[in-house]
């Protein structure tokens, strides 16, 4: 019997011993996806501050070109007014409201490309926002999830960093590509802020 109750005992410590080795690795694994999330997390925190410090030189330079844009437009209006401008070629008839009409199409083009870079900068801090609360929660489960959900998150998450990290630096804006508004668009907007 005494025979029987060692053999019974050194089963269990068998037992117990190779629950603990298994163990060991799942734990260390766990361990392992949490620096990971941990590492992710702190790329979407820096990548979030770049976004809103990049949207708030944008808004600050918007601020700007709307400023101008409102004094442009006040100026038309005047030499509208006071040289009797009726109609789009009567505009173009003269120097300065030609000139000013340009720069208007110029300023309201680069005005269209700063409140979309302003969007993009928002719509990533957002989607940044949404994944650095998943990787949080995440951490707090990562003895219940699996490996492939932790992987799909990260890779998610290196995929939005991808996309927006390239606008982290500067604002990016080609002025190849942008094209201004026509002439008479402008003119016609003129028309209808006159009324």
């Amino acid at each position: 019997m005494h025979h029987l109750m060692n053999r019974y005992l050194a089963i269990q410590f068998i037992l117990v011993f190779m629950l603990l080795i298994h163990m060991v690795p799942v734990k260390a694994l766990a361990n392992s996806k949490t620096q990971e999330l941990q590492r992710k997390i702190a790329d979407i925190r820096l990548l979030k501050q770049q976004l809103a410090d990049r949207r708030l030189q944008a808004e600050t330079v918007l601020a700007a070109l709307i400023g101008q844009q409102n004094e442009l437009m006040a100026e038309i209006h005047l030499l509208q007014k006071s040289l009797g401008l009726k109609s789009h070629q009567q505009a173009q008839d003269n120097a300065r409201v030609r000139y000013d009409i340009e720069l208007l199409r110029t300023i309201m083009a680069f005005t269209n490309k700063f409140t979309e870079k302003i969007r993009l900068y928002q719509t990533g801090h957002d989607k940044l926002t949404y994944l650095n609360q998943l990787a949080q929660d995440d951490i707090k489960m990562i003895d219940t999830l699996h490996d492939l959900e932790i992987d799909a998150l990260t890779t998610q998450i290196s995929l939005v960093i991808n996309k927006y990290l390239g606008e982290a630096h500067i604002i990016q804006i080609d002025p190849e590509k942008i094209e201004p508004t026509p002439p008479e668009s402008i003119w016609l907007e003129l028309a209808k802020s006159r009324n």
